[in-house]
């Protein structure tokens, strides 16, 4: 799994494409929801983070959480900090997807369109998230509310869909932190149009991936 190197090189991508088919087949939100969940299974980190974890106000019990995520970069502030540092930095992350994308097997073009695409998705995501500092204080980070609150806060995006897709045990009470960039994700679960998604989970999966794949990508990664 490791070692045979000739091995990794000729299974190219075929380790992942079974996560390409099932992207290129999504046409309804419905399908994208029920992606996210399936490749939250597989550890693909796309949109938002979730799992179990002590409840912050009572260490005695554990309780579901869900929590801002989907960026590449480390944190919001790089996608949103104007000085010349950060957006050399932006434009060689624009320039990795780019790469990126073409050893997928898309054209120039369209590989910087999707890269494009991304750092939009993800600039919108970061613009919702906590800063480093703000994440400093947890009651930032605590918003434990029932189901049917999380519904409400989620309107196109269905919390009972999800942890039945995933197995999940319903509980009396979620902990949904920040409830701003859950606003934001519901609304781009609309708003963003199901190719530009695609384009975002194809990202997530090949930059996931890539350090486990052949020298090409893996090398690409590193730099």
């Amino acid at each position: 799994a490791c070692m045979d190197e000739a091995s990794i090189e000729k299974a190219g991508t075929k380790p992942i494409d079974p996560f390409f088919k099932q992207i290129a087949a999504i046409k309804t939100v419905d399908d994208l929801q029920k992606q996210i969940a399936s490749m939250h299974d597989a550890g693909l980190p796309v949109v938002f983070g979730f799992g179990a974890g002590p409840d912050l106000k009572d260490s005695n019990i554990v309780i579901l959480n869900a929590f801002q995520g989907g960026l590449t970069l480390p944190n919001r502030d790089y996608y949103l900090n104007t000085d010349a540092k950060s957006q050399e930095t932006r434009q060689k992350f624009l320039t990795h997807m780019t790469n990126m994308f073409k050893l997928l097997g898309d054209s120039p073009d369209a590989a910087a369109q999707n890269a494009a695409t991304v750092m939009e998705l993800q600039t919108r995501l970061a613009k919702a998230s906590l800063s480093q500092v703000e994440l400093r204080n947890p009651d930032n980070r605590y918003n434990k509310i029932s189901f049917t609150a999380a519904q409400s806060l989620t309107p196109d995006f269905s919390w009972a869909s999800y942890i039945s897709a995933r197995s999940v045990p319903e509980e009396a009470a979620i902990n949904i932190a920040p409830p701003k960039f859950f606003a934001e994700m519901n609304t781009m679960i609309k708003g963003v149009s199901i190719n530009d998604w695609k384009t975002y989970l194809r990202w997530t999966t090949i930059n996931t991936a890539a350090p486990m794949l052949g020298k090409a990508f893996a090398d690409e990664n590193f730099d």
